[in-house]
Order: C-alpha cells, then sequence, then structure tokens
C-alpha cells in the first residue's frame, strides 16, 4: 500500500533527526534562546508550505515568533528559520543573504541530498545554496525531488516528507530552547490553547505586554 510506503520512508528520516541532527538541533536552540533572552525576534521565512504558519500564534509555541514578511524588519540578534525542500531557488537566497547582512543566525532546515544534488538548478546569479550560507544547517533527510514515491513509474516524485520532517525539526528546536531558558531562569512567553477555560484573556494579557515592551519572556524567581 502506498500509505505504509510513505510511512516506511518517513519514519527513518524522523529517527534521524535524532541521531544525527541532534547536535545541531541544540546548536539551534541556544541561538533561538539567546535572541529571546536578549530581547531579539525569531522570523520563520515562507519558504514553505507551513512552517511559517505553524509556528506562530500556536497553541503551545513562541509569542516571540513571527512570519518573515519583509527581511527589512531583520535586527541583529534576531534568529531566522528557513525551511525549504532545497534551498536553491532565487528566493530562498535572497533571504538567506538579507539575512546574513542584516546581523541575524540563519538556521536553515533543508533536504541536503536533494539541494546538493548536481541534477537541481542554482537559480540566484551567485549560485550559492542555503547550507553555504545559514550558520546552522538541519539536514530534513529525504529524496531528490521532495517525494517518496514514485508516480506512475514516470521518474515524477510524489508525497513530499519535507513538510512533516521540517515541522519536527522545528518544533525539536523549540522545545530544545525551552530547556535552555529554563535552565537560565528565564520562561518564554507561550501561548495557550484557546480552548482552555480563561486562555483568551491570559494569552491577551500576556500579548499586550509583549507588544508594549517587546520581550518575549520573564524571569523566574525563586
Amino acid at each position: 500500500m502506498s500509505a505504509e510506503a510513505f510511512l516506511d520512508a518517513l519514519l527513518p528520516q524522523l529517527e534521524e533527526l535524532r541521531r544525527g541532527q541532534l547536535d545541531a538541533i541544540q546548536r539551534a536552540a541556544v541561538a533561538v534562546a539567546d535572541s529571546i533572552e536578549q530581547g531579539g525576534r525569531i522570523w520563520m521565512a515562507q519558504t514553505t508550505h507551513c512552517l511559517h504558519g505553524e509556528a506562530t500564534y500556536r497553541a503551545g509555541g513562541f509569542m516571540a515568533v513571527h512570519i518573515l514578511e519583509d527581511p527589512i524588519v531583520i535586527a541583529p540578534g534576531d534568529v531566522v528559520i528557513e525551511g525549504t525542500p532545497a534551498g536553491t531557488s532565487g528566493l530562498a537566497i535572497d533571504l538567506a543573504l538579507a539575512a546574513k547582512t542584516r546581523g541575524a543566525t540563519l538556521i536553515g532546515l533543508t533536504q541536503l541530498v536533494f539541494e546538493r544534488d548536481p541534477r537541481i538548478v542554482l537559480q540566484h546569479s551567485t549560485g550559492l545554496r542555503l547550507c553555504e550560507l545559514a550558520d546552522i544547517v538541519i539536514d530534513l533527510g529525504g529524496a531528490y525531488g521532495d517525494g517518496e514515491l514514485d508516480f506512475l513509474s514516470t521518474g515524477v516524485q510524489v508525497i513530499p516528507s519535507s513538510g512533516i520532517t521540517g515541522m519536527a525539526a522545528m518544533w525539536m528546536i523549540f522545545a530544545e530552547a525551552i530547556d535552555v531558558m529554563l535552565a537560565r531562569g528565564a520562561a518564554p512567553l507561550m501561548w495557550q490553547s484557546m480552548l482552555v477555560p480563561g486562555a483568551s484573556e491570559r494569552n491577551q494579557a500576556l500579548r499586550n505586554r509583549y507588544l508594549e515592551d517587546s520581550i518575549g519572556f520573564e524571569r523566574l524567581t525563586d
């Protein structure tokens, strides 16, 4: 069954995030924690179909995470998380260069097998790949063409894995960042599910405070 075939391909990629990418994920988490504690922002690039929407205004997520609409808002000390099946498009490289120029830490979530394949088109005039620009690279695994099934044996790869592995890597980074911040005595401002009684009022109060002082965490007291 194709449903099982997709899962069979996906599970080893998720396990590889644990076995092969955990060091990079931990370094990314420290960068996220450092930025929030210094009053910075975590920007989610709109270079995938899902990550920027999943990370923002999400129950259980950080208030200091925002969708990156225009690179002009990036400030020194911020973190830009750029996810992509393969970071070779003009948009991906333009955004990566802007993040670096503006002093942000750039975290790339990409499929290195796809991105480094000699058949792929390097669309940017520099001929650069995201993995060559990112300060921290997390390899999502996956296959050339970002598809785990061969459509009617035509060579067209279908049913992509990068959305799932990218989302898993992103939440692993954020989960680890919480641990880092708590160990330092800082609690990030987090969204609570609006289905929980009182959560809407709680969220609004924290949101108002965050909009006023731009500080995405609070100090824990003994």
